[in-house]
């Protein structure tokens, strides 16, 4: 494989990945919209995402793979392959989380009140954000390094409304939908956490920019 050949096909590879991001961006949509009006398909339309999420993460795994055994790539061009592995892992984790959550909103017995439904919808924007912006950062090959200036805050809003729920899961009614409600709270948690490091991926990529594109 010629070196230019080689070039093409990384950079074939990061807009799969990048390609992946969006996939998995769109079955987060589907988790925005189940807060406010679930559609009746939603569980079943967010599986066939998570499934077409797990295809395109294993093709792109298999693609990097072959192109490590036929060019043995040097130390920075290991960093991007590497990178992209990490990542479509992460966006694996993040659509089985985003289906996972899809699957607790849509099983609620009644909704929770108008405030709850305001933090958790809050929150799970901002979460929405920092995915958005990782996956542009892969986008556009460049770094953001700022994006992590809003991790305290999202992960203080997380935590308040985690405490909110734990206190009213001691109530004298029915608390299992609390409950269900943390546990979307845990998975919006691990969905940042992975979002974070995609980000830190596309960060670390970035010094390729300019052999893949020259």
């Amino acid at each position: 494989m010629s070196r230019t050949h080689y070039f093409e096909e990384l950079e074939a590879v990061r807009q799969d990945l990048v390609e992946m991001g969006q996939e998995a961006l769109a079955l987060f949509d589907d988790v925005l919209q189940a807060f406010t009006e679930p559609a009746p398909d939603a569980l079943q339309k967010a599986r066939i995402l998570e499934s077409e999420i797990d295809l395109r993460q294993k093709l792109i795994r298999d693609r990097c793979l072959r192109l490590i055994t036929l060019q043995a790539p040097v130390a920075r061009d290991a960093l991007l392959i590497t990178g992209v592995l990490d990542a479509i892992a992460d966006f694996g984790l993040i659509g089985g989380l985003c289906c996972d959550i899809v699957s607790l909103l849509t099983a609620l017995p009644h909704r929770p009140t108008a405030s709850i439904m305001a933090q958790l919808s809050d929150l799970t924007r901002k979460v929405r954000g920092i995915l958005g912006t990782a996956i542009d950062m892969w986008q556009g090959f460049e770094p953001n390094p700022a994006i992590r200036s809003h991790e305290a805050e999202i992960k203080a809003d997380s935590t308040r409304l985690s405490d909110k729920l734990s206190h009213l899961t001691t109530g004298p009614l029915d608390t299992s939908i609390y409950v269900d409600l943390m546990m979307i709270c845990r998975h919006l948690e691990r969905i940042l956490r992975h979002a974070f490091c995609v980000a830190d991926q596309a960060i670390g990529a970035a010094p390729l920019k300019q052999a893949i594109q020259a």
